[in-house]
C-alpha cells in the first residue's frame, strides 16, 4: 500500500497528528533528515523530539535542543517557519515511496529561504520516492521553485489549473517555459 499524506497550511498546529508521524520516523535516519532541513531557518538546532502523550496529563509537543538555549524548549521558540518546515520534512519522510499533498506550501515561510527549502523538497524527494503535489499562491513561492527545477531537471512541473465552465483545466509549463515566466514575471498562478 501507497502511503498518500496530506498537509494543510494549519497541520502544523496539531501535536496528535505529528506526534503520530513523529513516532513513525523517532530514531531512524529520518529524525536526521527532518533535524538537518531545520537548520535551513535555524542553523543552532541540534535535535528534536516530542515529549507527552496523548493519554496523559500532558499533551504532545515538539521539543528542540539548541546551542541558543541551555536546555531544551518548545519547537514554538523558533517561530512559525521552523513549525511550517517540521511539518512540511516530517511529512515528507514519512510519505517515503508514495504521495504528499501540501496545501499553500509557502505559509509561514520567509521568502527569502524558499529557494533553499525547495533545493532540500526536490532533493529528498527524489531520495526517498516521493511525490508532492504543492499548491501555492505566491510569486516568490513560484519562482523559488522553478530554481529549484533548474538544478533538478524532469523532476518538477509546474501546473496551472483554470475553472472554466464547472471543469478545470491543467496547463503545464516545461522548464524552459517556466524558466522564460519567472524571468519575465508571467502570470502562472
Amino acid at each position: 500500500r501507497m502511503p498518500c499524506l496530506y498537509l494543510d497550511p494549519f497541520s502544523g498546529r496539531s501535536p496528535s497528528r505529528l506526534g503520530v508521524l513523529w513516532d513513525a520516523i523517532a530514531l531512524t535516519n529520518g529524525e536526521k533528515q527532518v533535524v538537518e532541513a531545520l537548520r535551513i531557518i535555524s542553523p543552532d538546532i541540534e535535535a528534536v523530539s516530542m515529549i507527552g502523550s496523548e493519554n496523559g496529563n500532558r499533551s504532545r509537543t515538539v521539543i528542540a535542543k539548541s546551542r541558543q538555549f541551555r536546555a531544551p524548549v518548545s519547537l514554538r521558540t523558533f517561530g512559525d517557519g521552523v513549525n511550517r518546515l517540521f511539518g512540511i520534512i516530517l511529512s515528507l519522510v514519512n510519505a517515503a515511496g508514495g504521495v504528499l499533498l501540501v496545501d499553500e506550501i509557502e505559509n509561514g515561510l520567509h521568502h527569502s529561504i524558499l529557494p533553499e527549502v525547495w533545493r532540500v523538497i526536490f532533493q529528498m524527494a527524489d531520495e526517498l520516492n516521493v511525490q508532492i503535489f504543492a499548491t501555492s499562491h505566491s510569486w516568490d513561492c513560484v519562482d523559488s521553485f522553478q530554481q529549484a527545477a533548474n538544478v533538478h531537471p524532469q523532476t518538477g512541473v509546474l501546473a496551472r489549473l483554470t475553472a472554466l465552465d464547472g471543469r478545470i483545466i491543467p496547463t503545464l509549463f516545461s522548464e524552459n517555459e517556466l524558466r522564460i515566466a519567472a524571468r519575465d514575471q508571467i502570470e502562472v498562478r
